[in-house]
């Protein structure tokens, strides 16, 4: 039997030699992969941030810093503590900020080592800012919501700064603040005070809300985070109480609008100042309008010139602080041209007279009820005039004139005639020349 055995591990040693070593099983290598480096992304806490991952622990970093565009190394850092995430994919932050002679953009370069014991050296895509960082305190806006009482608005607040070479936060004093406003896109400017605050205001004219963001004028490199507050205006309702409901004028005179517009503040209407009133008169085949402003007292007028009668709408026109009012209507009557041509009287027989001529108004004819032409005498031709008879034009093309003709029986065997159309609140009144008429 012990011979057999020897026989077999000879055998065995043989078949090693012939096959060679048995080979062993090895895991493969990864190096750690930098995601990240840079500050943590308050420019003035000097700290650097670094975000790594790896298949295993990461077990050290250290960050080299280099002025951009140098090959000179200006810091060294190595002591990290993990902020986030595990410690093979993780964010670590220095433990201790840094202190540098100048500001700037740092480049950065990262060498890891994991607890496989494999490295990797890496400069990060993002530099390393250090820069000082102006912070806003207190920033206020008031009134947030302003009406047509109070259109001011005042914008305050506080600067400080924080400058990572020494780590001291300072007021901003004498410094310069723009701010943006959606009030037309105005920029109001203001400066701080040795504490570093600030405090202006304007007055909010923009039709409709807006934002309000202040920006502290501070010299490269620097970083501050913006603020904003929306200011939205409250609308206050109006009316308009005017001086009359009914005007009447001649073609081509214009007649004067007028009243009083009101707001209605604290519980009572009060004079409206400053607000635009507009009269629209409008129809299918034309429009007039006037937009007269009101004065301090909140009184308003402006001439309007309407072609013909008409109702016309009054009312106070929207505005940033104003709704628009309720529309009042106002009844307009334009008495349009007219005129008598053609007029002749002749004489037949028994005093009879026979009185003809044409009336002219224009683009239309009168209504029925104002559409009479009166035929008149007088017998000195000046005074007296008394109707002898009313006749009613033909509906021919009014410009070129209505025919009208009536006969009648002389009042006398002398004396002046004339064709007289009395009008209305449409149409203007019209004479035709007086004629002479002696019976034979």
């Amino acid at each position: 039997m012990r011979r057999r055995s020897m026989l077999l591990a000879c055998a065995s040693v043989a078949a090693g030699l012939l096959l060679g070593p048995v080979p062993t099983a090895s895991a493969a290598t990864t190096a750690p992969e930098l995601v990240v480096a840079g500050g943590t992304g308050e420019q003035s806490t000097g700290l650097v941030s670094v975000t790594a991952r790896s298949d295993s622990a990461i077990t050290s970093i250290t960050a080299h810093l280099y002025a951009e565009g140098s090959s000179e190394e200006v810091a060294t850092v190595g002591e990290f503590a993990l902020g986030s995430g595990s410690e093979s994919d993780g964010r670590w932050t220095a433990t201790a900020p840094l202190r540098l002679a100048e500001l700037g953009t740092y480049r950065i370069v990262v060498d890891l080592t994991d607890a496989d014991g494999d490295t990797s050296t890496t400069q990060s895509a993002a530099g390393f800012d250090y820069w000082r960082t102006a912070d806003l305190l207190d920033f206020e806006v008031t009134p947030e919501h302003p009406d047509h009482s109070h259109q001011q608005v005042s914008v305050s607040g506080r600067y400080t700064i924080t400058d990572p070479r020494t780590g001291e936060t300072t007021p901003a004093a004498d410094g310069a603040v723009e701010i943006a406003t959606s009030n037309t896109g105005e920029t109001v400017s203001a400066s701080t005070d040795a504490d570093g605050r600030f405090s202006t205001a304007y007055t909010h004219t923009y039709d409709g809300g807006g934002s309000v963001s202040p920006w502290l004028q501070l010299a490269a490199p620097g970083s501050q985070d913006g603020a904003t507050v929306y200011v939205s205006p409250v609308r206050s309702d109006t009316r308009v109480l005017l001086d009359t409901d009914e005007l009447s004028t001649v073609e081509g005179e214009p007649v004067t609008v007028s009243g009083r517009a009101e707001v209605w503040i604290d519980d009572d209407w009060r004079p409206l100042a400053g607000a635009t009133v507009r009269a629209l008169w409008s129809t299918e085949s034309g429009a007039a309008a006037v937009r007269p402003v009101t004065d301090t007292e909140g009184r308003f007028s402006g001439e309007l010139l309407m072609p013909r009668s008409g109702t016309v709408q009054v009312n106070v026109l929207p505005g940033t602080y104003l709704n628009a009012s309720a529309e009042e209507p106002l009844r307009v009557e334009v008495a349009r041209a007219t005129s008598i041509g053609s007029f002749s009287v002749t004489a037949g027989t028994n005093s009879r007279l026979t009185a003809q001529g044409r009336l002219y108004t224009g683009e239309s004819t009168p209504s029925d009820a104002d559409n009479k032409v009166r035929v008149q005498y007088s017998a000195d031709g000046a005074t007296d005039w008394t109707t002898v008879t009313t006749v009613v034009p033909g509906f021919g093309d009014p410009e070129e004139g209505s025919l009208f003709q009536g006969t009648f029986t002389a009042p006398a065997g002398q004396g002046h005639y004339r064709a007289y159309f009395e009008g209305s609140a449409n149409w203007q009144a019209a004479y035709s020349e007086p004629v002479f008429i002696q019976l034979p």
